[in-house]
């Protein structure tokens, strides 16, 4: 029903329900409350759900845990924070799950330290769906929730015999960029990029790439060249993504070299990426092979591709300001997704202002020359 039921009429016999004689129409009130939201957030109601916490049932308990997620800005009190945090320990490892996914909806506020100590210890539950869920959380709450002990219990997570876990941990210590890019961190993700599991490769490529420079080591920057090979799609679509937030740092030979080679992928977000990565490399990527290349690949088949190549030639400097580019992307203008013709327009203003700027100084030069002269 949502919002459009939530007329005070109806809240007001949901929030009696909370105190049916029978759990399972308690269950369903708190569950019908969660799903009206923000809407029915009053403190009446909000004061029901707490109780509901301590309900004998788990059922009502959890759904309790889920109506309090959902009610937005209102039910993020510091009373009902510690009500949730208390249900991470409940004996029923849906209420714990819950009380998780609860305390991960209500943003800045849950971010306490007595918060992140419990989810923790959650990452140690006997339920891989609350470990999951602790994970999540800690991901969301970011740099705030990098202190040592996180850390030391994700990278633990990173051994977990759930790849549900330990694609979360991955993730979630991307989140935390460089506040979690010790060397050891550095040194598990590296071996994550070999799991078994294509969804954790993808995301330690993609942790890594969150950590920036720190984690742009000569070993980061070859296991990613590989991994540039993996035959998931999503796992070498990361790895461009990765190498291009590294940056000048990552711009090898070699690494521009396997990015030509990506432009040609038959994924073509692997081929828009590899767009974006050798984009990101600026000057050090401006060699007349990449700037060929990514001329082609303004006839791409897809229009994403297309637009990442326009992009990309507009990080490229002067060398790329060249009249066949500018001839090239005068021919995108026209081009039937609205995004190219725009892109095409924002690069081909920049060339031509870098060869401007190009000729005004070599024109001083030459002032210059003739005067000491």
């Amino acid at each position: 029903m949502g919002e459009k039921a939530a007329t005070s009429e109806v809240i007001n016999r949901l929030s009696s329900a909370l105190g049916d004689s029978d759990h399972r129409v308690r269950s369903s009130a708190c569950e019908a409350l969660g799903k009206i939201g923000e809407k029915a957030a009053t403190s009446e109601i909000i004061n029901r759900l707490i109780s509901a916490l301590g309900d004998s049932d788990h059922g009502v308990r959890w759904n309790a845990c889920e109506a309090l997620g959902q009610m937005g800005e209102k039910a993020e009190t510091s009373e009902v924070i510690n009500r949730l945090i208390s249900a991470l320990e409940d004996n029923d490892e849906m209420v714990r799950w819950r009380a998780c996914e609860a305390l991960g909806n209500m943003g800045e506020k849950a971010a306490t330290s007595e918060v992140i100590n419990r989810l923790s210890s959650a990452l140690g539950d006997s339920d891989h769906r609350v470990r999951s869920s602790a994970c999540d959380v800690l991901g969301k709450i970011g740099e705030k929730a990098a202190t040592s002990e996180v850390i030391n219990r994700l990278i633990s997570a990173l051994e977990d015999n759930d790849e549900m876990l330990r694609w979360r941990a991955c993730k979630a210590l991307g989140e935390m960029g460089e506040r979690a890019a010790t060397s050891e961190v550095i040194n598990r993700l590296i071996s994550a990029l070999e799991d078994n599991d294509e969804m954790v490769r993808w995301r330690a490529c993609g942790a890594l790439g969150k950590m920036d420079e720190k984690a742009a080591t000569s070993e980061v920057i070859n296991r990613l060249i590989s991994a540039l090979e993996d035959n998931d799609e999503m796992v070498r679509w990361r790895a461009c993504e990765a190498l291009g937030k590294m940056g000048e740092k990552a711009a090898t030979s070699e690494v521009i070299n396997r990015l030509i080679s990506a432009l040609g992928d038959s994924d073509h977000g692997v081929r828009w990426n590899a767009c974006n990565a050798l984009g990101k490399m600026g000057e050090k990527a401006a060699t007349s092979e990449v700037i060929n290349r990514l001329i082609s690949a303004l006839r791409n088949s897809n229009a994403w591709v297309r637009v990442g190549a326009c992009d990309a030639l507009g990080r490229m400097s002067e060398k790329a300001a060249t009249s066949e580019v500018i001839n090239r992307l005068s021919g995108a203008l026209g081009d039937s997704f609205d995004e190219i013709g725009k892109s095409a327009h924002e690069t081909i203003d920049k060339l031509i202002s870098l060869l401007l700027l190009e000729r005004r100084e070599s024109q001083r030069d030459t002032v210059s020359r003739n005067e000491w002269m």
